[in-house]
């Protein structure tokens, strides 16, 4: 009950600073004069709204109050000057004159919009400092009390000394005092549903007081009580302040510090979420102008912000306030942390995006800004693969903050500070955020964060990020003036504002003291992103591969001075990509109008990565010449589709090619195409003699596709029933296998995020609408195709295999109305595993497949980026496929999820036409010897067909090219070959996807002059290879990623 007075005291001083007001009810919109309140029911995009303000010079600090359903920016004479939010409601003003624009949109903190705009009332409020202050110091320092034990020594002693304190003050404010701090505060006016937590709730007493008589105050229609005069409520503030701080230094003596917290100043903004990348430009700009003002007032605080995309927006949009951004970076008072372009999800995507998205964040800090990210920074993102220690370490980052592993649903993580091994043994401290990225900084909140912090002796440091983030702009002015009150205070841990050397120092300090962890950051939660939104998927699979080959086959044409290297367009064409890589974007999180421009974006990607393509490769080929491009660094055979009916391909000495027609297109077998190059054919009618290939029969009730290789038998469920590698006499199928059940999917929360366990306990199979019938029989494709459904979804299934391939084809083409529901494709494979090999960004881990311990059980759905293989080390079989990346394994029963329909944040996810295939592949030995990861590759990037733009070619084409040769390339993963960022070279960069060390051999045809080691963002030389007649020697660690440049003569034109 006495905090409950003292807190009522606290908040009459406050009331008791607020010494003048000025309505401001006159604005222009749209070239007329409007009058407050404004309500619109038919949204625009924005409101402009402008007036004049004379803001008196008479000792007082100003605020300009905003009272809106939406959130808006501020702009004084012509400057971004801070944000409107939720929680920024009031923003400092200086005294003088000033035209103020206004732009607000009726879109909330978390995107929501009323049925209606207002613009409710705007007021300049001036106020005494000292006393606003202290009494919200004094707030704070009740909340700080309350969160400590009951019968707490320190408690009673600190209530004892407010007591005695507060209660000999005799200032009492009038009635439009406690009115306007309401509003200031709060705004009671029933417009916003947010809380902020940094204050604490006003008294009933006060509410309805202010609510049955402010109006008539404030209109002067009441006459008002005696408003107490100013020096009086400063003089009883400054005795206030002197007696509190002289009790509190005594109580840190009997109560002294404990540990050191390094705070920043943040506001996490996702690229978009609950809306779109346009509404995250104008949350950027709210928030970074608040930040701005914030860093003018005060000296003493650090703000932190990731996401080169963000601070490109703003260059482009607002050049004055990046210029102001750019002068506070150079003070090391605003920190770029994160070194990426957006805060990517990290498992959805290819190694080869993750070191794009580093490659071209680093390079704008170092260009904009003369330095790189030392802090990767990536707290919301949905669980971290064991590659990633390497892909940050060769990336220029010392340390990783992140914070999303505290959500874990069953397992506590059991550190919170520690140091991070990856696959190849690359090692970074990692330091956990522990409550909450947008922490509220105030005494009780700081307390608590340190109560929890659990390596205090290893490590007596953590790190607090505070302020509102997603658009609520980042700290408060309260949260800032509680700095230097929390360091005043008793037993609770020093705070200090981050300074980015000092920091990265003091983590470094500890690394041999702290536990490691040898494992992946996995999420017990949102493990439905791994399925959700199949179209975001599927295309941004398409259109990494293709942007890899387009950069691949730009090189060639560079190095055969057939075109330059389109640096910049390729570049931007990354640039799209890596934003959709967002972390709630590519998982299918997002709101509709999110996925109306990224999947539109992508698709234009995807189609100008193809013209790169074929522009670069077409001068190669003359008339009636088509080429055949293979980007992988190793000869391919294998089946390509051309489209063209009734015709076939020679080479160019006249020998016929096995072709086959088929629904217009005609399949050819090709034989040895060169290594990372290609080879130019000529258009025919004339067929090769068959030579073995495809059969498609029937077997009683049974279909039976076969080749050399394999024999694949099909019930009349559509179920698989038997695969049969003829090569090994083996068959590896268990039990019925493709089998389709529809899963119910009703989370507790967040719908499109996760899948609770139970949703594996049920399930209802997949209807045969439709059964199995041949489509195509032979001898280079043979196909089966059937229909099942569920409720009013249908997924027709076409499955094929090819001439001399293991690898099986389920192309699915879905119709789906029905929501709530996960669709699995389950296989009983026939070995004796206890884990599952999946495929990481760079890398490969292994998962147990039992559930004995809670740390298995919780890992029921877990994500792979292309491929999933179950094998026993003699036998195995994979799953290929790269657009569905979540598995339930049992055992060696696996399922791949093939669709996921929530209902939010996107009621139409996943719903309506779509088309995806993936991949059965049967091998001998484990996933290394059966060379999976080679397999997956030719899957993810098949052999191209270029069909020439043009024939105007000068000179003699070379019509079969190599660019580099990589042997023996078992496992190893050619991420790209690339124009160097200086343009002075070329880059490859080369990974092990194996837990055995390799031993490889590239060769190079064009003329080197020498080939440089390089850090992955090409910043630094780590050393020099001996090349030896165009070839270079390589030793990889298991799991290793390297980057070469190659420094090369190129042929004029």
């Amino acid at each position: 009950m006495l905090l409950r007075k003292i807190r009522r005291i606290a908040f009459e001083l406050l009331a008791a600073s607020i010494q003048e007001f000025k309505f401001v009810k006159q604005w222009r919109l749209n070239g007329k004069t409007i009058t407050l309140p404004y309500v619109a029911t038919k949204h625009e995009d924005e409101f402009r709204f402008t007036t004049s303000l004379n803001v008196p010079n008479n000792g007082l600090f100003w605020f300009l109050k905003i009272a809106t359903n939406g959130n808006g920016l501020v702009k004084i004479n012509g400057t971004t000057w801070s944000g409107i939010d939720d929680v920024h409601t009031y923003i400092p003003i200086r005294p003088g004159h000033s035209v103020v624009e206004l732009i607000l949109s009726p879109r909330k903190l978390f995107g929501y919009i009323d049925l209606y705009f207002e613009f409710k009332t705007a007021l300049l409020i001036g106020v005494a400092w000292k006393p606003y202050i202290v009494a919200n110091r004094v707030l704070s320092l009740t909340k700080f009390i309350e969160s400590l034990p009951a019968n707490d020594e320190l408690r009673e002693e600190l209530t004892s000394l407010l007591t005695d304190i507060m209660l000999r003050t005799r200032i009492v404010p009038n009635i439009k005092q406690v009115t306007l701090a309401l509003i200031l505060l709060y705004t009671p006016l029933h417009l916003n549903e947010f809380q902020r937590e940094d204050l604490i709730t006003p008294s009933w007493d006060h509410k309805a007081l202010a609510g049955l008589y402010g109006k008539y105050i404030l209109e002067n229609l009441y006459e008002d009580l005696t408003m107490p005069s100013m020096e009086s409520v400063v003089n009883e503030a400054t005795r206030i302040e002197e007696e509190l701080y002289k009790g509190l230094e005594k109580l840190r003596k009997k109560y002294p510090n404990r540990g050191l917290l390094y705070i920043c100043g943040h506001s996490h903004i996702d690229a978009a979420w609950l809306w779109s990348y346009n509404e995250t430009k104008r949350k950027l700009l709210r928030t970074f102008s608040t930040i701005v003002r914030y860093l003018e007032l005060y000296p003493n605080i650090t703000f932190v912000q990731s996401s080169a995309q963000y601070y490109k927006w703003i260059e482009d949009i607002d050049k004055e306030l990046f210029s102001k951004i750019r002068e506070f970076i150079n003070k090391n008072k605003w920190i770029p942390v994160g070194g990426m372009w957006v805060e990517s999800d990290v498992q959805l995507i290819t190694g080869e995006s993750i070191a794009r998205q580093f490659l071209y964040g680093q390079k704008y800090f170092l260009e904009k800004f003369g330095k790189i990210a030392k802090i990767g920074w990536l707290p919301d993102t949905f669980g971290f693969p064991a590659s990633l220690p390497q892909i940050m370490k060769k990336s220029g980052i010392e340390v990783f903050i992140t914070h999303k592993v505290m959500w874990n649903q069953i397992n506590k993580f059991p550190y919170h500070t520690f140091i991070w091994e990856g696959i190849d043994g690359t090692k970074i401290p990692v330091q956990i955020i522990i409550t909450n990225y947008n922490e509220i900084l105030t005494p009780d909140r700081i307390y608590n964060y340190w109560k929890k912090y659990n390596n205090k002796n290893e490590a007596p440091f953590s790190i607090v990020s505070y302020g509102y983030g997603d658009g609520g702009g980042g700290p408060t002015l309260e949260m800032i003036e509680n700095i230097e009150f929390i360091n005043k205070l008793p037993l609770i841990p020093q705070i200090k504002s981050i300074d980015e050397e000092e920091y990265i120092k003091k983590v470094k300090e500890i690394k041999n003291r702290v536990p490691i962890w040898t494992d992946e950051l996995y999420l017990e939660m949102h493990r439905g992103t791994y399925t959700t939104n199949l179209t975001i998927k599927k295309l941004m699979a398409e259109a990494e591969s293709l942007l890899r080959s387009a950069e691949i086959a730009s090189t060639i044409a560079e190095v055969l001075g057939l075109k330059q290297y389109p640096m910049d367009k390729i570049e931007s064409l990354w640039k799209r990509v890596l934003l959709h890589q967002f972390h709630d974007v590519l998982p299918g999180s997002s709101v509709k109008e999110t996925y109306d421009y990224a999947i539109d974006d992508l698709r234009k990607v995807i189609n100008e990565a193809k013209n790169i393509i074929d522009t670069s490769l077409s001068p190669v080929a003359g008339k009636d010449e088509i080429i055949i491009y293979n980007d992988l660094p190793w000869p391919r055979s294998g089946v390509i589709i051309l489209d063209l009916d009734n015709v076939c391909l020679e080479d160019l000495n006249g020998n016929p090619l096995e072709c086959q027609s088929f629904e217009g297109k005609t399949y050819v077998y090709v034989d040895n195409i060169p290594p990372l190059g290609y080879v130019v054919y000529r258009l025919t009618t004339k067929k090769a003699d068959k030579k073995g290939g495809v059969r498609v029969f029937h077997e009683g009730d049974d279909l039976v596709l076969e080749n050399e290789k394999i024999r694949v038998k099909i019930n009349s469920k559509g179920e698989l029933v038997s695969l049969f590698d003829k090569e090994y006499s083996r068959e590896m199928i268990k039990d019925k296998s493709n089998v389709l059940i529809a899963h119910p999917d009703r989370p507790n929360i967040f719908d499109a995020w996760d899948v609770d366990e139970d949703f594996l306990s049920y399930g209802e199979e997949l209807s045969v609408l439709e059964k199995p019938r041949i489509v195509c029989d032979g001898p280079i494709v043979g196909c089966i195709e059937y229909t099942k459904g569920f409720g009013k979804s249908r997924i027709k299934q076409r499955i094929c295999i090819y001439k001399s391939s293991k690898v099986i084809d389920f192309k699915n083409i879905i119709d789906w109305k029905d929501k709530l529901v996960l669709v699995k494709a389950w296989f009983n494979i026939n070995v004796n595993n206890k884990t599952v090999h999946y495929e990481i960004p760079y890398g490969v881990i292994e998962r147990s497949s039992q559930r004995n311990t809670s740390w298995e059980k919780a890992k029921f759905e877990v994500p792979a980026l292309r491929w999933a293989d179950v094998s026993d080390g003699i036998y195995g079989v994979a799953i290929i496929s790269p657009a569905r990346h979540g598995y339930s394994a049992i055992g060696s029963k696996i399922g791949l999820s093939l669709l996921k329909s929530p209902i939010f944040p996107n009621p139409w996810s996943d719903l309506g036409q779509e088309e995806f295939t993936y991949h059965l592949y049967p091998h001998q030995g484990d996933w290394m010897k059966g060379k999976v990861p080679n397999k997956a590759l030719e899957v993810w990037s098949p052999l191209k067909v270029i069909y020439p733009k043009n024939h105007n070619i000068r000179g003699e084409p070379i019509k079969s090219y190599t660019l580099l040769e990589i042997t023996p390339a078992s496992n190893i993963e050619l991420g790209t070959v690339k124009k160097s960022e200086d343009k002075e070279g070329y880059l490859i960069r080369i990974c092990n996807l194996s837990k055995a060390e390799a031993s490889i051999l590239l060769k190079i045809p064009a003329p080197i002059e020498k080939i440089l080691e390089t850090n992955i963002i090409e910043t630094q030389i780590l050393g020099e290879h001996e090349v030896n007649e165009q070839k270079i020697t390589l030793k990889l660690k298991p799991y290793e990623i390297k980057t070469l440049k190659l420094i090369v003569r190129l042929k004029k034109n």
